[in-house]
């Protein structure tokens, strides 16, 4: 969606490297508990490490610049248009270790907890040299 839909707002640029991935939707429940929103992050970061991602890029809307600061995952914006509640921004999110401790602290999750379920779902040490070159969307 980034490079397809989105591009006029990195002023027409694109992201391409097989060691960033796209993350767009980001979708909880309507009456999901807070800690939801940074265990979905806490996952996401699992995968990036898993999987030897470097960064994940998306669009996201004006509303979620609060949630994001809030998960403790707030990030680097490469581009906006529009204002107030009509902003539209392109941004990518690397995943360090202060990362992970925020994002972690935030979801209630040991970070120990969080990637033995990445374990469990992908094996023990995940092949980044197989990894899939995929766009989660």
């Amino acid at each position: 969606m980034v490079n397809d839909h989105f591009s006029h707002v990195m002023g027409g640029g694109a992201v391409v490297s097989p060691l960033i991935w796209e993350c767009t939707r980001f979708c909880l429940a309507r009456k999901a508990p807070a800690h939801v929103a940074a265990a979905l992050m806490l996952g996401g970061g699992e995968i990036m490490r898993g999987f030897g991602i470097k960064q994940f890029v998306g669009v996201f809307d004006a509303r979620m610049v609060r949630i994001y600061r809030m998960i403790g995952a707030s990030p680097d914006v490469l581009g906006s248009v529009g204002e107030g509640r009509d902003q539209i921004n392109v941004g990518v999110w690397d995943f360090s270790d202060a990362a992970q401790a925020r994002v972690a602290k935030r979801a209630g999750i040991r970070p120990e907890q969080s990637l033995a379920w990445f374990q469990t779902a992908f094996g023990r040490a995940a092949d980044t040299a197989q990894a899939p070159l995929l766009a989660i969307a």
